[in-house]
């Protein structure tokens, strides 16, 4: 979809964001040592790992920067999908619903389509290391975890949620003496992090403190011009209706599993201190779709799993489809409210609770 309206490596100046050029000019040497001032601006400055990486690849390999940076995030992407694939069949769903979560998934745009476009960031990497974070984590794989949290904590400062998940997993069903084995995972990274902070002089850019007060000001006075729906429904699509279906049993999952519940809240209050949305919050993806998942199955139950399945696919197909991508400056600020969406996840509820209704199950 995006190569055919821009080329498959397309040019950085196609792109109507700015984000990505600091990127560029951090692969241009190795990290702290490029010359272009845009290289030192915070917070890019400290994002050290896929500028790094690119840079080795040039040298080692000879290809273009801009392939290497769209192969390294096709090929994230393709290992955040797989990964989400293995999470899903990890908490007892069968094989063709987790196909569908990775297909829910592929479909919302800020997770997949954003990356095709704005190929040069690292969220694709760190969006798969946070991802198959959870998964160690839920396997209790020690080793394994701290090594992908470390690269992470390189990658982008969204590694935080990792230590909030595996903690709260791991007292869950551990008790305090999980804290312990916590800090002792987790301190290769935060040692990382540290390092790379105390390294890299900023050359300009917001505080934290700045940041947090410009984002919350904007976001209060377009709260009700796009910010409530580029939150929820603008930037989920059909889940948010599928989640509205089973809110108890989602708040009480929630409450059994606070690992979750902190995955979602953390998410969303990274909107505090970044400017994008939809790119922010599909970290929250592996807590949510657990739940809108078993809403189908709930659903499937009722009318069986091909109605029910077609319900959800075609649903954020057309949240897909519908929602711009490119050619707009902003996008990743400001994504307009689309009341064709609106319209198609009030469908999906409506439907979703007169089938919940049905008292006769579905015999194949």
């Amino acid at each position: 979809m995006v190569s055919s309206a821009l080329g498959l490596v397309h040019r950085p100046r196609q792109v109507r964001e700015l984000d990505h050029f600091h990127y560029i000019a951090m692969a241009e040497a190795l990290p702290g040592r490029a010359e272009d001032p845009r290289a030192a601006e915070r917070p890019f400055c400290y994002r050290i790992m896929v500028p790094a990486l690119v840079h080795q690849i040039v040298a080692v390999s000879g290809l273009g920067q801009n392939a290497v940076f769209w192969g390294t995030s096709q090929l994230a992407l393709v290992a955040f999908l797989f990964t989400l694939f293995a999470l899903l069949r990890g908490l007892g769903f069968g094989i063709e619903t987790a196909l569908l979560g990775i297909v829910l998934a592929a479909l919302t745009p800020g997770a997949v389509r954003w990356y095709a476009y704005q190929y040069w960031m690292p969220d694709p990497l760190c969006l798969w290391l946070v991802t198959l974070a959870l998964l160690l984590a839920r396997g209790e794989r020690w080793a394994l975890l701290s090594l992908v949290a470390f690269a992470a904590a390189l990658t982008r400062e969204s590694w935080v949620l990792i230590p909030a998940f595996a903690t709260l997993s791991w007292m869950r069903r551990r008790g305090a003496r999980s804290l312990v084995r916590a800090l002792l995972v987790f301190a290769p990274a935060a040692a990382a992090m540290l390092a790379v902070r105390l390294s890299i002089v900023p050359a300009s850019g917001p505080t934290l403190l700045e940041a947090a007060r410009e984002m919350l000001a904007f976001r209060a006075r377009h709260l009700f011009d796009n910010q409530l729906y580029f939150a929820t429904l603008g930037s989920f699509g059909v889940l948010v209706p599928l989640l509205a279906l089973r809110a108890k049993r989602a708040a009480g999952a929630a409450r059994a599993r606070p690992e979750d519940a902190a995955l979602v809240l953390m998410a969303y209050a990274s909107l505090a201190f970044a400017n994008n949305t939809d790119r922010l919050l599909v970290y929250a993806l592996p807590a949510l779709l657990p739940p809108a998942l078993r809403a189908i199955e709930a659903l499937a139950e009722r009318v069986g799993p091909a109605v029910a399945f077609a319900l959800a696919l075609l649903g954020q197909a057309w949240f897909y489809a519908v929602t711009p991508g490119w050619g707009v400056s902003g996008l990743s600020v400001y994504q307009p409210v689309l009341w064709s969406v609106v319209v198609m996840c009030g469908v999906v509820l409506g439907a979703g609770l007169t089938v919940l209704r049905l008292k006769r199950p579905y015999s194949s």
